[in-house]
């Protein structure tokens, strides 16, 4: 039971289409069902850029100047069945699972070159639970590596991300 909601466990994920704010900015994601156990985030939004060098990456929010930024997500839920078994909630596609982002990033202020086209790849763990009828948390930690597109710079990074979704439709395998 979800706020006192009832839904019937399954071990289905669904496609879901949410507004994230978060640590990367704030965007729509599509996460599509694309078999038994894995989705896929289709992301694009806005929210810092990045500056990247040889061993040396930052982070540079601007609100008012964003970055714009495109991503995938595949995504592995590997305990589905477990929190069935243990009779946890899997509502929202809730979660543990395992990660692999490409991200890009436009540059926030090509005038001051502060940040430039950016790529950042990444692979993590996570998960992703129903906190009311209609949000979700979702966190990831990992490696990843970090490239400066105009200058051909790249680094690695710790790959960290937090973010709170608002489910605007969720598809098919309704619970």
């Amino acid at each position: 039971m979800l706020n006192g909601q009832s839904y019937t466990p399954s071990t289905k994920l669904a496609s879901l289409t949410k507004f994230d704010i978060g640590l990367q900015g704030v965007g729509i994601t599509h996460e599509q069902k694309s078999s038994t156990n894995v989705t896929i985030d289709i992301s694009a939004g806005g929210g810092g850029g990045y500056d990247i060098s040889e061993g040396y990456i930052s982070y540079n929010l601007k609100l008012q100047k964003p970055a714009f930024y495109f991503l995938l997500n595949p995504k592995y839920y590997y305990n589905q069945n477990s929190r069935i078994t243990r009779g946890k909630n899997t509502i929202f596609n809730s979660g543990n699972y395992l990660g692999a982002r490409i991200k890009y990033v436009s540059p926030n202020d090509a005038q001051l070159e502060l940040t430039r086209n950016s790529i950042l790849v990444n692979i993590h763990w996570g998960l992703q639970r129903a906190i009311s009828s209609k949000w979700t948390i979702n966190t990831h930690v990992g490696v990843g590596y970090a490239q400066d597109i105009d200058n051909n710079f790249g680094t690695p990074y710790p790959a960290i991300d937090f973010k709170f979704s608002y489910i605007f439709t969720k598809n098919n395998n309704e619970r």
